[in-house]
């Protein structure tokens, strides 16, 4: 498998560990996940590019973070 592969992969797995924590909560911010997670910010923010390219999830900024809630039908 190449790199980029695996980095992709990579990323795939880390959205879904994402999408668990947002379905879980039904709306939380993405400093919750990061420590949660225990993220780097830019893993986070690739993940949450991800999910919200596949529209599964809808972002609201607010002051520095975001409020994260999972789109219609993905709860």
């Amino acid at each position: 498998m190449s790199d980029n592969n695996k980095f992709t992969d990579g990323i795939k797995g880390t959205a879904e560990q994402v999408m668990d924590v947002i379905t879980a909560s039904g709306e939380t911010t993405s400093w919750d996940i990061k420590l949660k997670l225990h993220l780097s910010s830019s893993s986070l923010y690739l993940a949450l590019g991800w999910l919200m390219s596949q529209g599964r999830i809808q972002l609201y900024p607010k002051d520095l973070n975001y409020t994260i809630r999972p789109a219609a039908g993905q709860q």
